[in-house]
Order: C-alpha cells, then sequence, then structure tokens
C-alpha cells in the first residue's frame, strides 16, 4: 500500500470528541472524522474553533469532503 495522501479542512470547529473521532463542522456541514484518519489528532479538543485539520483523502472521498484549493 502507498503513502497515505492529506487534504486540509481550513477553517473546522470541533464539535465533540470521543476516544475515537471528532465530531467536526466544516463549511457548514457536519462529519465524523476518525481519529486514526487525522493528522496529529492528539494535538486537538473538543471546542477548538477555526482550526485546519489534515486528514486522508480516502476519508474525505468516503465522507464526501470537498476540499478546494
Amino acid at each position: 500500500m502507498g503513502e497515505s495522501r492529506y487534504v486540509h479542512l481550513e477553517g473546522c470547529k470541533i464539535l465533540r470528541e470521543t476516544a475515537a473521532a471528532f465530531r467536526v463542522e466544516y463549511r457548514g456541514e457536519e462529519f465524523w472524522l476518525p481519529k486514526s484518519q487525522v493528522a496529529d489528532a492528539e494535538n486537538y479538543v473538543d471546542g477548538d474553533d477555526d482550526v485546519t485539520l489534515s486528514i486522508t483523502e480516502w476519508i474525505a472521498d468516503q465522507k464526501g469532503i470537498v476540499v478546494e484549493d
């Protein structure tokens, strides 16, 4: 399997956190993102606002998240 590629979600808000995932608001939509698919997940906590999350392209595709450059 090749290297994981990441996309960057700017301006996210962490709405909720569990042991395994974040509930994130991005561009007016809400998504559950597994922490295993978020780069440096340990740096984020419930309530963080206006953060940039780097997530794998795979999970972005699975969740239907469109990232514009």
